[in-house]
């Protein structure tokens, strides 16, 4: 077809030259026949300069036809191969253009199969929470047995723990005083069996028996990042990276109240354990006499709160004790969701604000099922919370509403919201592997653990050594 087109502007232009050359012919004889005879050659010298100047701008007309017709070929049929310069250059931007777009298409492809990849992660992860959820309320069944065995035996003797209550200090207390778990199964703990049912033992802990790691850990001055980095190493997929962080935080809380007195002057402390009682237990995975102590500070905050007039300062009071709340929710966390839950949202109603119990809230309501509460606080944290102030909740915020928009057919915010949250992570190392050299760190402390514990609660506690002398 385009062979066909150039012959036939081949045979067009060759017309049009011959009819030209017998026209100019012609008209020359013309004027040799009429002006032969005259001397008026000026006339004649403009007359051929006007034919020469009109001949000129024909092949102008002529070439641009040319020029048309060529570029109309060339839209035509894009995809062959054209001659000429700028047929060349056309056909080279467009394989330009398609490179681009393979490219942009392949990378596409890339970034959802990752993203894929961590969703799956995520699933497992949550599989796995819910796996050790359900090994976690078994043995709790199977210790209130055996503490309701033990109370209905041996009334009225006192409890043998390592840190047992100062004769001069709070009054003495048995554990069955201050088990807050009951409640939390109901009649049926009371009522559990007796049989141990056959159960694997994974590689990995759950995050409540991390506890005596973390408080040894704090107690050798060892950076808290690297101490979030040991436990989500040691918890793998049973505890995600908000839990541990928010775990380390509350032990930091407990015994930073301690140490200001907070728990000294309690209207009924003389029925409450001491801080380090309550810490040695805590270590042990047992938060219960850490929550008595931490619900009497929230209960005389709060009598105190309703006694002040609307002003800056009730509500300073209402937030200090919102974030009591908070310390009290993720203490019982390790082993009563349920309890947590209500500890979140009585912070939440104390201050409506709280961007942390607000995230706390939503990771408990995702531990129970109920998605939509969930996306409700991750919301709120979103909407309410400075990235610079509040960076590992709107980190953990991202993470879980990422799920939420990839379910909803969104790949493209999800993605976005998991890309800044993973990114918040790897900035602070939290899931990175630990070396060699570091694991045989680790594994000494850890033998040392038991031994070490009172001393290193002492200086938790800021506490005398020699005050600890009887009962060490």
């Amino acid at each position: 077809m385009i062979l066909l087109q150039d012959i036939a502007l081949f045979l067009l232009t060759n017309r049009l030259s011959i009819a030209v050359t017998q026209n100019l012919s012609g008209m020359a004889g013309f004027f040799q026949r009429h002006f032969s005879g005259t001397d008026n050659l000026r006339v004649v010298s403009i007359i051929l300069l006007l034919l020469a100047f009109i001949l000129f701008l024909f092949l102008i007309v002529i070439l641009y036809i040319k020029s048309l017709l060529s570029f109309i070929k060339n839209d035509v049929a894009p995809g062959v191969k054209a001659t000429g310069f700028g047929a060349s250059a056309g056909g080279r931007e467009n394989e330009q253009e398609e490179q681009i777009i393979v490219k942009q298409n392949d990378t596409s492809q890339q970034q959802k199969l990752a993203y894929q990849q961590q969703l799956n992660k995520m699933e497992a992860e949550r599989k796995a929470r819910e796996q050790a959820e359900k090994e976690l309320a078994e043995r709790s069944k199977k210790e209130a047995k055996e503490k309701a065995m033990q109370n209905s035996g041996m009334s009225g003797v006192q409890s043998s723990m390592p840190f047992a209550s100062q004769s001069g200090g709070r009054g003495k207390a048995s554990a069955s005083e201050f088990d807050w778990r009951k409640g939390r199964q109901g009649e049926l703990d009371e009522m559990a069996a007796g049989i141990r049912p056959f159960k694997y033992t994974p590689s990995h802990k759950p995050l409540d028996e991390t506890v005596g790691l973390i408080v040894n850990m704090l107690g050798r001055d060892i950076d808290e990042g690297k101490i979030a980095q040991v436990v989500k190493a040691k918890c793998g997929d049973l505890a995600g990276e908000d839990d541990v962080i928010q775990v380390i935080d509350s032990i930091k809380n407990f015994i930073s109240l301690s140490n200001n007195g907070k728990f000294d002057n309690l209207p009924d402390a003389q029925d409450l354990p001491g801080a380090d009682e309550a810490l040695y237990n805590l270590t042990k995975g047992d938060p219960s006499y850490c929550l008595a102590l931490m619900e009497s500070l929230m209960n005389t905050n709060i009598d105190k709160c309703h006694q002040l007039k609307n002003s800056p300062k009730r509500d300073i009071a209402f937030l200090e004790t919102s974030n009591y709340a908070c310390t009290f929710g993720t203490l019982a966390s390790l082993q009563d969701v349920q309890l947590a839950t209500g500890a979140f949202e009585l912070a939440i109603e104390l201050s409506p604000k709280n961007v942390n119990a607000w995230g706390r809230a939503g990771d408990m309501y995702v531990k129970a099922d109920s998605d939509s509460k969930a996306i409700w606080a991750y919301q709120n944290v979103l909407n309410m919370g400075d990235e610079d102030i509040y960076p590992h909740q709107v980190a953990n915020a991202n993470k879980h509403l990422s799920q939420y928009y990839y379910d909803q057919g969104d790949t493209k915010k999800a993605a976005n919201l998991y890309n800044k949250s993973n990114d918040y992570y790897a900035t602070i190392g939290i899931n990175q592997d630990l070396t060699g050299r570091e694991e045989e760190i680790i594994n000494i402390i850890e033998s040392k653990q038991e031994e070490d514990m009172p001393a290193t609660i002492s200086k938790l506690l800021n506490m005398n050594m020699n005050r600890r002398s009887g009962y060490m």
